[in-house]
């Protein structure tokens, strides 16, 4: 069966995290034909292509040598996924985005193939956060009135679909040649909705609530995770994020997928690429 989502998943170095999210794309991704490109970013733990070259489900990338680091080594794996992909929707991915429903592929495609004038749906920061939480936050705002003059604040301050999860026609953005590296002032996902809400076409942002019933988003994770990234962490940041993920991880349902190794593994009659 031809895929009708090609999956891209840039990864570096987190064979954990990686396990985890491409399991629980494996166990939870029903009612739709799909493939998964794995793009590694040169991984040099071992233990990271050690695991994904075991999972023989997957199409995997390897890119080796020097390659660009930060959000470019982000965009260029994508853009490399891009290329790759055999579908005509595109989703991208983080590994530390980790599907939890059963329709959470379902959700996003739906209204994609009811309305051709759809070119891209998602969502901005995966995030909910309580009353206070909200509160504090405006009280920092408030303190720091300066960073608001900032031209990354000012540029980031609209609302865009970011790419932890993020589907989009092919067909469009094949017509007007948009990728993801176009622009490398701008984050990943947002030179795309950018460029094509100026050609006129929707780019649809979904309400977060919606989606994190569907998705966890372990926000950072192999910044957070990755002893080499860790320095440019907040003490706080680095504190709350690894007891965020530490908790994750130990939740039960978190727990079986991690020790079902069965998941790896295609089956002959569950063949997602012809």
């Amino acid at each position: 069966m031809k895929p009708l989502v090609s999956i891209i998943v840039p990864h570096y170095q987190t064979a954990a995290l990686a396990s985890l999210c491409l399991r629980s794309i494996r166990r939870f991704t029903s009612g739709v034909a799909y493939e998964v490109i794995v793009v590694d970013n040169a991984s040099k733990d071992g233990a990271s292509l050690e695991y994904l070259r075991q999972v023989d489900w997957i199409r995997l990338i390897e890119r080796t040598g020097e390659i660009p680091t930060g959000s470019e080594a982000h965009r260029t794996a994508v853009e490399m996924g891009f290329e790759s992909a055999r579908a005509p929707y595109i989703l991208t991915i983080h590994t530390d985005t980790i599907p939890v429903r059963h329709d959470w592929l379902q959700f996003h495609l739906d209204p994609m193939l009811s309305d051709e004038r759809l070119a891209a749906i998602g969502t901005d920061k995966l995030v909910l956060r309580s009353p206070i939480q909200n509160w504090l936050r405006l009280v920092e705002d408030t303190a720091m009135w300066w960073k608001r003059f900032r031209s990354v604040r000012t540029i980031n301050k609209k609302p865009y679909i970011r790419s932890h999860c993020a589907l989009y026609r092919r067909s469009v953005l094949d017509k007007h040649q948009i990728r993801y590296n176009d622009d490398p002032s701008l984050t990943a996902g947002q030179g795309v909705h950018r460029d094509l809400e100026r050609l006129g076409y929707e780019c649809r942002l979904l309400d977060p609530r919606d989606v994190i019933q569907r998705v966890v988003h372990l926000n950072h994770a192999t910044e957070l995770l990755l002893p080499e990234l860790q320095a440019q962490c907040k003490k706080m940041h680095l504190w709350r994020g690894q007891h965020r993920i530490a908790q994750f991880f130990q939740r039960p349902e978190t727990k079986e997928i991690l020790a079902d190794s069965t998941l790896d593994r295609e089956m002959l009659s569950d063949r997602r690429v012809a």
